[in-house]
Protein backbone atom coordinates (compact mmCIF):
# COMPACT_ATOMS: atom_id res chain seq x y z
CA UNK A 1 0.00 0.00 0.00
CA UNK A 2 2.50 2.04 0.81
CA UNK A 3 5.02 1.61 -2.05
CA UNK A 4 1.74 1.78 -4.18
CA UNK A 5 0.85 5.08 -3.03
CA UNK A 6 4.96 6.47 -3.11
CA UNK A 7 4.25 5.14 -7.02
CA UNK A 8 1.05 7.36 -7.28
CA UNK A 9 3.30 11.02 -5.79
CA UNK A 10 5.95 10.35 -7.79
CA UNK A 11 3.50 10.34 -11.17
CA UNK A 12 1.92 13.17 -9.80
CA UNK A 13 4.99 15.20 -9.67
CA UNK A 14 6.14 14.43 -13.38
CA UNK A 15 2.63 14.96 -14.87
CA UNK A 16 2.86 18.18 -13.10
CA UNK A 17 6.16 19.44 -14.27
CA UNK A 18 5.22 17.78 -17.77
CA UNK A 19 2.18 19.95 -17.84
CA UNK A 20 3.35 23.14 -17.13
CA UNK A 21 6.17 23.01 -18.92
CA UNK A 22 4.90 22.48 -22.25
CA UNK A 23 1.64 24.58 -21.56
CA UNK A 24 3.55 27.10 -23.87
CA UNK A 25 4.25 24.88 -26.47
CA UNK A 26 0.24 24.55 -26.85
CA UNK A 27 -0.84 27.87 -25.66
CA UNK A 28 2.25 30.34 -25.65
CA UNK A 29 0.99 31.82 -29.13
CA UNK A 30 -2.63 32.80 -28.26
CA UNK A 31 -1.61 33.79 -24.99
CA UNK A 32 1.91 35.99 -26.42
CA UNK A 33 -0.18 37.03 -29.20
CA UNK A 34 -3.19 38.77 -26.97
CA UNK A 35 -5.44 36.13 -28.76
CA UNK A 36 -6.96 35.09 -25.17
CA UNK A 37 -5.70 35.79 -21.50
CA UNK A 38 -4.06 33.66 -19.62
CA UNK A 39 -6.32 32.04 -18.00
CA UNK A 40 -8.51 31.37 -20.84
CA UNK A 41 -4.98 29.90 -22.53
CA UNK A 42 -4.36 27.26 -19.90
CA UNK A 43 -7.92 26.11 -19.19
CA UNK A 44 -8.17 25.70 -23.16
CA UNK A 45 -4.75 23.43 -22.80
CA UNK A 46 -6.02 21.71 -19.56
CA UNK A 47 -9.29 20.76 -21.28
CA UNK A 48 -6.96 19.58 -24.45
CA UNK A 49 -4.42 17.36 -22.02
CA UNK A 50 -7.44 15.78 -20.21
CA UNK A 51 -9.35 15.16 -23.30
CA UNK A 52 -6.62 13.39 -24.62
CA UNK A 53 -5.61 11.38 -21.86
CA UNK A 54 -8.91 9.98 -21.35
CA UNK A 55 -9.72 9.22 -25.37
CA UNK A 56 -6.27 7.90 -26.19
CA UNK A 57 -3.78 7.90 -23.66
CA UNK A 58 -4.29 3.80 -22.93
CA UNK A 59 -2.68 3.72 -26.93
CA UNK A 60 0.85 4.16 -25.05
CA UNK A 61 0.47 0.91 -22.99
CA UNK A 62 1.20 -0.70 -26.35
CA UNK A 63 4.47 1.04 -26.06
CA UNK A 64 4.96 0.38 -22.82
CA UNK A 65 4.48 -3.30 -23.06
CA UNK A 66 6.74 -3.32 -26.15
CA UNK A 67 9.70 -2.64 -24.10
CA UNK A 68 8.83 -3.89 -20.41
CA UNK A 69 6.67 -6.84 -21.25
CA UNK A 70 6.50 -6.97 -17.25
CA UNK A 71 5.61 -3.88 -14.74
CA UNK A 72 7.04 -3.75 -11.17
CA UNK A 73 6.09 -1.06 -9.05
CA UNK A 74 9.44 -0.90 -7.74
CA UNK A 75 10.82 -0.89 -11.23
CA UNK A 76 8.27 2.16 -12.11
CA UNK A 77 9.29 4.26 -9.19
CA UNK A 78 13.34 3.89 -10.75
CA UNK A 79 11.89 4.75 -13.82
CA UNK A 80 9.66 7.92 -12.66
CA UNK A 81 12.39 8.85 -9.96
CA UNK A 82 15.19 9.04 -12.87
CA UNK A 83 12.82 10.81 -14.99
CA UNK A 84 12.19 13.54 -12.47
CA UNK A 85 15.69 14.28 -12.00
CA UNK A 86 16.47 14.35 -15.95
CA UNK A 87 14.00 16.71 -16.48
CA UNK A 88 14.85 19.43 -13.24
CA UNK A 89 18.65 19.25 -14.61
CA UNK A 90 17.29 20.46 -18.19
CA UNK A 91 14.61 22.57 -16.63
CA UNK A 92 17.31 24.19 -14.61
CA UNK A 93 19.20 24.70 -17.83
CA UNK A 94 16.36 26.14 -19.62
CA UNK A 95 16.82 23.94 -22.51
CA UNK A 96 12.98 22.08 -23.70
CA UNK A 97 13.81 18.08 -22.22
CA UNK A 98 12.05 15.41 -24.34
CA UNK A 99 10.37 13.35 -21.89
CA UNK A 100 9.18 11.15 -24.26
CA UNK A 101 12.58 10.00 -24.96
CA UNK A 102 13.98 10.36 -21.93
CA UNK A 103 10.89 8.05 -20.18
CA UNK A 104 11.46 5.64 -23.35
CA UNK A 105 15.06 5.39 -22.65
CA UNK A 106 14.93 4.90 -18.95
CA UNK A 107 12.43 1.91 -19.37
CA UNK A 108 14.57 0.31 -21.73
CA UNK A 109 17.49 0.33 -19.62
CA UNK A 110 15.56 -1.16 -16.55
CA UNK A 111 14.22 -4.12 -19.21
CA UNK A 112 17.54 -4.63 -20.15
CA UNK A 113 19.02 -5.01 -16.64
CA UNK A 114 15.96 -7.49 -16.00
CA UNK A 115 16.89 -9.53 -19.26
CA UNK A 116 13.38 -8.85 -20.29
CA UNK A 117 11.94 -10.10 -23.75
CA UNK A 118 11.99 -6.72 -25.62
CA UNK A 119 9.87 -6.57 -28.76
CA UNK A 120 12.83 -4.97 -30.51
CA UNK A 121 10.89 -4.40 -34.00
CA UNK A 122 8.43 -2.05 -31.78
CA UNK A 123 12.03 -0.26 -30.37
CA UNK A 124 13.12 -0.07 -34.12
CA UNK A 125 9.87 1.89 -35.07
CA UNK A 126 10.07 4.03 -32.32
CA UNK A 127 13.17 5.29 -32.99
CA UNK A 128 12.58 5.64 -36.82
CA UNK A 129 9.69 8.14 -35.33
CA UNK A 130 11.67 9.88 -33.25
CA UNK A 131 14.93 10.38 -35.95
CA UNK A 132 12.51 11.11 -39.09
CA UNK A 133 9.62 13.08 -37.53
CA UNK A 134 11.65 16.37 -36.95
CA UNK A 135 12.62 16.20 -40.35
CA UNK A 136 10.00 15.47 -42.12
CA UNK A 137 8.54 18.61 -40.04
CA UNK A 138 10.85 20.76 -41.50
CA UNK A 139 10.30 19.03 -45.02
CA UNK A 140 6.64 19.49 -44.84
CA UNK A 141 6.33 23.32 -42.89
CA UNK A 142 7.86 25.10 -45.73
CA UNK A 143 5.47 24.36 -49.02
CA UNK A 144 2.77 24.95 -46.14
CA UNK A 145 4.08 28.30 -45.07
CA UNK A 146 3.85 29.15 -48.92
CA UNK A 147 0.44 27.99 -49.39
CA UNK A 148 -0.48 29.96 -46.72
CA UNK A 149 0.52 33.10 -47.10
CA UNK A 150 -0.17 32.80 -50.81
CA UNK A 151 -3.99 31.99 -49.57
CA UNK A 152 -3.63 35.12 -47.47
CA UNK A 153 -3.30 37.64 -49.55
CA UNK A 154 -6.14 36.76 -51.46
CA UNK A 155 -8.16 37.53 -48.79
CA UNK A 156 -9.56 40.53 -46.78
CA UNK A 157 -6.84 41.11 -44.33
CA UNK A 158 -9.15 41.51 -41.73
CA UNK A 159 -10.96 38.16 -42.40
CA UNK A 160 -7.98 36.65 -42.90
CA UNK A 161 -6.68 38.22 -39.29
CA UNK A 162 -10.21 36.62 -37.55
CA UNK A 163 -9.65 32.94 -39.24
CA UNK A 164 -6.23 33.06 -37.86
CA UNK A 165 -7.00 34.26 -34.83
CA UNK A 166 -9.70 30.94 -34.31
CA UNK A 167 -7.76 28.71 -36.18
CA UNK A 168 -4.94 29.00 -33.58
CA UNK A 169 -7.20 28.40 -30.19
CA UNK A 170 -7.96 25.49 -31.88
CA UNK A 171 -4.79 24.33 -32.63
CA UNK A 172 -3.70 25.08 -29.20
CA UNK A 173 -6.43 23.02 -27.73
CA UNK A 174 -5.63 19.50 -30.11
CA UNK A 175 -1.95 20.48 -29.79
CA UNK A 176 -2.92 19.84 -25.84
CA UNK A 177 -4.96 17.14 -26.83
CA UNK A 178 -1.97 15.01 -28.25
CA UNK A 179 0.63 15.83 -25.78
CA UNK A 180 -1.71 14.35 -23.02
CA UNK A 181 -2.44 11.40 -25.05
CA UNK A 182 1.07 10.88 -25.95
CA UNK A 183 3.43 12.10 -23.51
CA UNK A 184 0.93 12.38 -20.42
CA UNK A 185 -0.37 9.24 -21.98
CA UNK A 186 2.70 7.27 -22.04
CA UNK A 187 3.13 7.80 -18.29
CA UNK A 188 -0.29 7.14 -16.83
CA UNK A 189 0.02 3.74 -18.84
CA UNK A 190 3.16 3.49 -16.51
CA UNK A 191 0.63 3.14 -13.50
CA UNK A 192 -1.51 0.37 -12.35
CA UNK A 193 -4.88 0.65 -14.90
CA UNK A 194 -7.43 1.97 -12.57
CA UNK A 195 -9.34 5.05 -11.50
CA UNK A 196 -7.30 5.99 -9.32
CA UNK A 197 -4.41 6.01 -12.10
CA UNK A 198 -6.72 8.52 -13.98
CA UNK A 199 -7.66 10.37 -10.87
CA UNK A 200 -3.82 11.43 -9.94
CA UNK A 201 -3.40 12.12 -13.79
CA UNK A 202 -5.89 14.48 -14.20
CA UNK A 203 -5.76 16.09 -10.82
CA UNK A 204 -1.82 16.43 -11.77
CA UNK A 205 -2.74 18.01 -15.07
CA UNK A 206 -4.63 20.92 -13.40
CA UNK A 207 -2.08 21.93 -10.89
CA UNK A 208 0.83 21.70 -12.96
CA UNK A 209 -1.25 23.62 -15.83
CA UNK A 210 -2.05 26.70 -13.34
CA UNK A 211 1.24 26.24 -10.83
CA UNK A 212 4.30 25.55 -12.64
CA UNK A 213 3.56 26.98 -16.25
CA UNK A 214 6.74 28.08 -17.73
CA UNK A 215 8.86 30.01 -20.58
CA UNK A 216 10.57 28.04 -22.50
CA UNK A 217 8.39 28.70 -25.48
CA UNK A 218 9.51 32.48 -25.34
CA UNK A 219 13.16 31.36 -25.19
CA UNK A 220 12.48 29.07 -28.58
CA UNK A 221 10.57 31.99 -30.30
CA UNK A 222 13.06 34.59 -29.27
CA UNK A 223 16.20 32.80 -30.15
CA UNK A 224 15.37 30.61 -33.36
CA UNK A 225 12.75 33.25 -35.25
CA UNK A 226 10.38 35.95 -34.61
CA UNK A 227 6.88 33.81 -34.32
CA UNK A 228 4.26 34.69 -36.93
CA UNK A 229 0.45 34.07 -36.88
CA UNK A 230 0.99 32.09 -40.28
CA UNK A 231 4.18 30.51 -38.49
CA UNK A 232 2.51 29.22 -35.58
CA UNK A 233 -0.12 27.98 -37.29
CA UNK A 234 1.65 25.49 -39.65
CA UNK A 235 4.12 24.82 -36.74
CA UNK A 236 1.03 23.54 -34.46
CA UNK A 237 0.04 21.73 -37.53
CA UNK A 238 2.43 19.46 -38.82
CA UNK A 239 3.34 18.58 -35.13
CA UNK A 240 -0.38 17.69 -34.09
CA UNK A 241 -0.58 15.62 -37.01
CA UNK A 242 3.07 13.57 -36.60
CA UNK A 243 2.37 13.09 -32.93
CA UNK A 244 -1.25 12.12 -33.16
CA UNK A 245 -0.11 9.44 -35.66
CA UNK A 246 2.36 8.68 -33.48
CA UNK A 247 -0.28 7.63 -30.98
CA UNK A 248 -2.78 5.82 -33.09
CA UNK A 249 0.67 3.09 -33.62
CA UNK A 250 1.33 3.73 -29.81
CA UNK A 251 4.91 5.30 -30.38
CA UNK A 252 5.93 7.90 -27.67
CA UNK A 253 7.22 11.35 -29.44
CA UNK A 254 7.43 14.30 -27.65
CA UNK A 255 5.30 17.95 -29.41
CA UNK A 256 8.85 19.91 -28.61
CA UNK A 257 10.96 18.06 -30.78
CA UNK A 258 8.65 18.46 -33.99
CA UNK A 259 7.20 21.62 -33.34
CA UNK A 260 10.97 23.02 -32.67
CA UNK A 261 11.62 21.43 -35.51
CA UNK A 262 8.48 22.63 -37.60
CA UNK A 263 9.37 26.00 -36.38
CA UNK A 264 13.37 26.13 -37.26
CA UNK A 265 11.56 24.77 -41.04
CA UNK A 266 9.40 27.90 -41.06
CA UNK A 267 12.39 29.82 -40.85
CA UNK A 268 13.96 28.53 -43.67
CA UNK A 269 11.38 30.08 -45.82
CA UNK A 270 12.89 33.42 -45.57
CA UNK A 271 15.45 33.95 -47.79
CA UNK A 272 16.79 36.89 -46.03
CA UNK A 273 16.07 35.69 -42.39
CA UNK A 274 18.98 34.78 -40.34
CA UNK A 275 18.63 31.45 -37.80
CA UNK A 276 20.68 31.02 -34.60
CA UNK A 277 22.05 27.77 -35.23
CA UNK A 278 23.24 27.57 -30.92
CA UNK A 279 19.86 26.91 -29.97
CA UNK A 280 18.79 24.08 -32.13
CA UNK A 281 22.30 22.24 -31.17
CA UNK A 282 22.18 22.77 -27.47
CA UNK A 283 18.60 21.30 -27.73
CA UNK A 284 19.96 18.35 -29.56
CA UNK A 285 22.66 17.70 -27.48
CA UNK A 286 20.40 18.04 -24.88
CA UNK A 287 17.92 15.79 -25.90
CA UNK A 288 20.73 12.74 -26.88
CA UNK A 289 22.47 13.54 -23.91
CA UNK A 290 19.46 13.05 -21.66
CA UNK A 291 18.53 10.25 -23.50
CA UNK A 292 21.76 8.60 -22.41
CA UNK A 293 21.97 9.61 -19.01
CA UNK A 294 18.48 8.36 -18.51
CA UNK A 295 19.37 5.42 -20.37
CA UNK A 296 22.43 4.60 -17.75
CA UNK A 297 21.13 5.92 -14.78
CA UNK A 298 18.02 3.17 -14.93
CA UNK A 299 20.19 0.60 -16.09
CA UNK A 300 22.26 1.32 -12.91
CA UNK A 301 19.54 1.76 -10.28
CA UNK A 302 17.81 -1.48 -11.79
CA UNK A 303 20.56 -3.74 -11.91
CA UNK A 304 21.69 -2.42 -8.08
CA UNK A 305 17.69 -3.27 -6.88
CA UNK A 306 18.04 -6.65 -8.35
CA UNK A 307 21.28 -7.51 -6.81
CA UNK A 308 20.07 -6.74 -3.56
Amino acid sequence: MLEEAFLFLLSFILISLVSGNNLPVCSGSIIGGKITKRSTGILITILGYIAGLVLEGEMLRKGIYAIMPAKADPFIIIALTVAIFIFLIAHKMRIPQSLSVNFTSILLGISLALGMNIDWSFVLLIIGFWVFAPIISVVLIRPLMHRSYSFARKRNVWHVIGSIRLTLVLLSFFAAFTLGANTIGLLYSSLPRSNYSLLVAILAIIFGSTMLSSGELKRIGNEILSLRYVNAINSQLVSILLVELATLFGVPLSNSQTYIASIYGSGLSYKNRILLKGPIKSIAITWIGGAMASFALSYVFAAALLAV
